[in-house]
């Protein structure tokens, strides 16, 4: 992280940490400690002073650190060198940017905030409290309106945006409400405090199950998931938080279950020091969690990175598909689930709890080996996304590179028996095989790019490092996944596995150009006219994006007169493309129509010499119905699966 970086995420981080103080201190001052105080009178005003007091400065902090957080921003936005720059830029970014805009509209919510501090609030009852609870709400959950989340845009972004204004206001009604907890418990006698930690109880329970759920969709949308929470920068800060928000749980736990009974038993003035020792400790790590929180959101999100898995095993639910294997991973689930149901009714029924506990770990040590076959090996490549986007000009790079490169062992047609096959000492693998689908291609980025050695220490396959460069092994591994499909379509009929449609750029009618994210929804008939001067006109159909493939640049240089919506595809190298995943020549490609379905998975191919005329409306129309009612879905983890019967 650069010194910049540095500066902007400790602004950030100490602002939300100050709106954090803010709004947990007046939810604690309206709904946490009345009922406290009001066993403690005499105490109470004291109290109600301080913590006002803490309000006051929480504010005054907060909108101290927004114009220092603004000052940095414009700094960097408007590449100013000097103070004149930067005070000259200042209004421009305060009023013309989204992120000036929403942090002052914050500034405007906290100055609406000052004056109901010189209000008895706190002796006015909650309608008071409630509103300044809300206008100090209301401005942390403008946060991720300057983060990530809302730069995102669309679905996923307003998803984000309310996942995140839950976590915030959930980290301030319980973080932000720890040093005044820590404030009372000094103050107030032991019984009332005893009463305000049972009182603060269900806000930290509360709080604690929304950060769960709310991180859940965070680890999803911008870490990427579980590899981009082990293997990138940005899920290590998140791993981070995650380990101090365990200790603030253990600490929490030990101050409800333990220390707070003992505020009112026989040793009250050591259980208050106990306490008030674990609340300090708790408040700092409260602040290393927002202080943590703000770098994140300077960090670029995980799914903005390759993540290089640091384990050398990976999690894989292939066994499910191997029906000799199958069977040993449920029997062993299952008896682990058996083993919980037994250690918890040994918890709840203390007479059997040893001899429970006991059954529970043995069934748990027999069943464990059995569940290694839920793992598989890894490489730091493993969930590398190829950057291609699979394009059709990278299939057909991909060809070049592989008949440069890999003909010689692997065989024209990837069966692995090129001229030096016979004389290495492991045999080339069959790339039209079915395995080659269950490596991903972050894996197959790891044998191209570091190679295979043989059982006896040999070379059995070099690595390419040396002589490919990193887009080319990217370009080769699409080729090899577009080959191995074509080779099923042209001994099947059909793919075996699905495959999307490679990415494409096409002028429309309308003379718009497209690419295929334009025509997400809609069915895409992509087809490879017999003779480009004499196409005969298409049938029209329903829901259906007609693309015309053109074999020379020259042709490809606007829509046809070929049918309703038929838009031309620009690079000559797609029919290539195409071909490769036909399994035919680029001659045989000739006169052939593919449909993809509205997820954009290649779902049929026609050939003219095939029943099924799709030059007749009436059967292209039943093609595409069928289609349309059972489209692939995938999902995040790269399977698929057919929706409906």
């Amino acid at each position: 992280m650069s010194t910049t970086e540095l500066i902007v995420s400790s602004f950030r981080g100490a602002h939300v940490a100050a709106l954090v103080s803010l709004f947990g201190t007046l939810m604690f001052v309206t709904f946490v400690a009345p009922v406290a105080m009001a066993e403690a009178p005499a105490e109470a005003l004291r109290l109600r002073r301080y913590l006002l007091h803490l309000v006051l400065y929480s504010t005054l902090l907060a909108l101290a650190i927004a114009a220092g957080w603004l000052t940095v921003e414009t700094v960097l936005i408007a590449g100013a060198d000097d103070i004149a720059t930067t005070l000259q830029a200042l209004p421009v970014v305060a009023w013309h940017t989204q992120f000036g805009q929403w942090l002052l509209l914050r500034c405007v919510l906290l100055l609406l905030l000052l004056p109901m501090l010189w209000l008895p609030i706190l002796r006015t009852g909650r309608a008071a409290g409630a509103i300044a609870v809300t206008l100090a709400g209301a401005a942390l959950a403008i946060q991720p309106l300057l983060g990530h989340a809302g730069a995102i845009g669309g679905n996923v972004g307003t998803m984000l945006i309310a996942s995140e204004v839950m976590h915030l206001l959930a980290a301030g009604a319980w973080l932000g409400g720890l040093l005044p907890l820590f404030m009372t418990i000094g103050i107030l006698p032991h019984n009332a405090a005893a009463t305000v930690c049972r009182s603060f109880t269900p806000v930290g329970l509360s709080a604690t199950v929304i950060l769960a759920g709310t991180a859940v969709l965070q680890v999803t949308e911008l870490m990427g998931g579980t590899p981009g929470l082990f293997g990138t920068g940005y899920g290590h800060l998140a791993l981070l938080k995650l380990g101090l928000f365990i200790v603030l749980l253990a600490l929490a736990a030990l101050n409800r279950l333990a220390l707070t009974n003992r505020l009112a038993g026989p040793t009250p003035d050591a259980a208050q020091r106990h306490m008030r020792w674990s609340i300090a400790i708790e408040t700092i790590l409260g602040l290393a969690v927002v202080v943590t929180a703000g770098f994140l959101a300077t960090h670029a999100p995980g799914t903005h990175e390759q993540p290089v898995w640091p384990f050398v095993w990976r999690p894989s639910l292939a066994v499910f598909a191997e029906p000799d294997l199958r069977g040993e991973v449920i029997a062993a689930l299952a008896a682990v689930g058996a083993a919980v149901v037994i250690a918890i009714t040994g918890v709840i029924w203390r007479r059997a709890r040893w001899p429970a506990l006991a059954l529970a770990v043995i069934i748990i040590a027999f069943a464990i080996p059995h569940l290694d076959l839920l793992f598989v090996e890894a490489y730091p490549t493993s969930f590398f996304v190829s950057p291609t986007e699979f394009a059709a000009t990278a299939i057909v790079h991909g060809a070049r590179v592989y008949a440069a490169n890999c003909v010689v062992c692997h065989g024209a047609d990837g069966h692995g028996d090129g001229p030096r096959a016979q004389s290495l000492p492991l045999h080339p693998a069959d790339l039209t095989a079915e395995h080659l689908w269950a490596h991903s291609d972050g894996d197959m980025f790891w044998y191209l790019t570091h190679g295979f050695e043989a059982p006896d220490g040999g070379i059995a396959m070099p690595g390419f490092a040396g002589t490919l460069s990193s887009e080319a092994r990217w370009d080769l591994i699409d080729y090899l996944r577009a080959h191995n499909a074509g080779e099923s379509t042209r001994t099947t009929g059909k793919w075996s596995h699905p495959v999307p449609v490679p990415q494409f750029d096409a002028i429309c009618p309308d003379g718009r150009d497209v690419d295929l994210d334009d025509l997400r929804g809609r069915v895409l008939r992509i087809v490879a006219p017999p003779d480009q001067a004499t196409m005969p006109v298409l049938p029209d159909a329903p829901r259906v994006t007609t693309i015309i493939l053109a074999r020379k640049r020259s042709e490809a240089t606007g829509p046809t007169t070929s049918g309703p919506a038929a838009c031309v595809a620009r690079e000559p190298e797609t029919w290539s493309a195409f071909a490769i995943l036909s399994g035919v020549s680029d001659e045989a490609l000739a006169g052939a129509q593919i449909l993809t379905d509205q997820n954009g998975w290649l779902r049929a191919l026609w050939r003219p010499d095939e029943p099924g005329n799709w030059m007749d409306r009436a059967a292209l129309a039943s093609a595409v119905a069928g289609i349309v009612a059972h489209p692939i879905i995938a999902d995040t983890g790269g399977h698929v699966h057919h929706h409906g019967p």
